[in-house]
């Protein structure tokens, strides 16, 4: 199984509707995933609760901005894919890419910029405004193929996977590199790993951690933020991708694959009191992420089969 392959499919919704929200007092942070049969996102309470769909169509790695009103994703358009921006009831409010080959976008801590990568001509990370503007590229090696920017809560930096193929191991060579923002400053954090995701406070990065450049099977791993004092969480009962820190950055969200399905697992930071919050029935879920707490507009959705 290639690292980085898209793992979304296609199949139909329910059409039952539930509510998944009401102006509380103390409004929920919800948890959101794709469905692996059908490209639905869908919501839930962080235990997987109250499942509900937020978009219909063939979508992948969804982002929030931070005041949790945006979600950014993206969604296949026949062969080719783009970025695009919903609200948070899932309605689209413009698209930052033309159809082509475009994927896992990641939103700034300040909401103002979004980074993705872009595999026309060649394997990047884009920089551009919320609003779609373009600010520019960071520098990536030349043969490599780029997955997972994440922002560093600074601002100032950004981290991405960066896999190099080579003649020996058709896998390659998988590292996390940051560089500033600015172009400045790239270097390699750890090697044999990919999907970094910084903590809410910076202090710390989670990633996908290999046991060699031969393995395709990682785990979550939590190291400080300058890669030192890493530390596996889970025992890797099957390949686990895509980590994703709760915005309190006491949980971490993450794929785990067995038998080709995959679940979304909720773990806390230290490796305790792991659960699974999705995809355990029907169909299964991939792609984490946490939409921070914030009032949501009194809705009723479709339910979402995971």
């Amino acid at each position: 199984m290639k690292r980085f392959l898209a793992l979304c499919g296609i199949g139909a919704s329910l059409a039952v509707t539930i509510a998944i929200d009401t102006q509380s007092a103390r409004p929920p942070t919800l948890l959101t995933y794709a469905v692996q049969s059908s490209g639905n996102l869908c919501v839930a309470r962080a235990d997987g609760s109250r499942p509900a769909r937020l978009t219909r169509g063939k979508d992948q790695a969804p982002a929030w901005s931070p005041n949790g009103r945006r979600v950014v994703f993206s969604r296949q358009v026949g062969a080719a894919s783009k970025i695009v921006v919903a609200d948070s009831r899932g309605r689209i409010v413009r698209s930052l890419t033309q159809a082509g080959a475009f994927a896992d976008p990641a939103w700034s801590a300040d909401g103002k910029s979004i980074a993705y990568v872009s595999q026309k001509l060649r394997s990047r990370v884009v920089i551009v405004t919320s609003a779609g503007r373009a600010l520019g590229e960071l520098l990536v090696a030349p043969t490599a193929a780029v997955s997972r920017p994440a922002w560093a809560p600074d601002g100032r930096r950004i981290a991405f996977a960066e896999n190099i193929e080579t003649e020996s191991s058709a896998a390659g060579t998988s590292r996390i590199v940051v560089v500033n923002v600015d172009g400045t400053g790239r270097h390699v954090l750890v090697g044999q790993a990919s999907d970094p995701a910084w903590s809410p406070n910076g202090s710390k990065i989670a990633y996908v951690g290999y046991p060699s450049r031969f393995s395709e099977a990682g785990s979550i791993v939590v190291a400080n933020a300058d890669g030192s004092a890493a530390q596996h969480i889970t025992a890797a009962a099957g390949p686990e991708l895509r980590p994703a820190w709760s915005p309190s950055g006491r949980r971490i969200a993450f794929m785990r694959i067995t038998g080709g399905k995959s679940t979304i697992v909720v773990v806390r930071a230290d490796g305790r009191g792991e659960r699974v919050a999705a995809g355990s029935r029907g169909a299964g879920a991939v792609d984490p992420a946490w939409r921070p707490a914030a009032l949501l507009p009194k809705a009723r959705r479709p339910a979402c089969l995971s």
